[in-house]
């Protein structure tokens, strides 16, 4: 009872498990992203799952954005329109799983998914929000779950 109302979830608990040793390998964080956990908001991540599925979701939606548009403009006014849609679809696709592993990594350091919105203040939102990110997450379980591993 006591732990449904939040008195225990200021201690954490101690687990058997510890943190990841080996970072995990950028195919793995994004298959994890795009097939197991696209729209899972629940739960933690580690740095490399973050890390390696920012690298890739910054590279492949510009490259892909960049193929769409240029495709479009040649084909003039409605080419230039649907060329506008899909980069649009094609932005939102690579965005909803960024938001999930952002919010999961941010559970794993303590803070909830929402302490994201923080870096819609300029300059010194983004210093603390990459911060978070990049901050060691926490050695024990907390109110998000367990710890994340880096094998699958």
């Amino acid at each position: 009872m006591a732990r449904e109302s939040g008195y225990m979830s200021k201690f954490p608990l101690k687990s058997s498990q510890s943190r990841p040793k080996n970072m995990m390998k950028p195919s793995t964080a994004v298959e994890i992203c795009f097939q197991e956990k696209y729209f899972d908001f629940s739960g933690r991540s580690s740095r490399s799952e973050f890390w390696f599925f920012l690298m890739f979701n910054i590279l492949f939606a510009s490259i892909i954005n960049t193929v769409v548009l240029y495709v479009g403009s040649l084909f003039g006014y409605w080419g230039e329109l649907i060329s506008s849609v899909l980069s649009i679809i094609v932005s939102l696709l690579f965005f909803i799983p960024l938001m999930s592993v952002s919010a999961r990594r941010l559970h794993d350091v303590g803070k909830s998914g929402w302490y994201a919105l923080i870096g819609l203040i300029p300059l010194v939102g983004w210093y603390l929000l990459i911060k978070a990110y990049a901050d060691e997450g926490e050695t024990s379980i907390n109110t998000y779950g367990r710890l994340p591993y880096n094998d699958v």
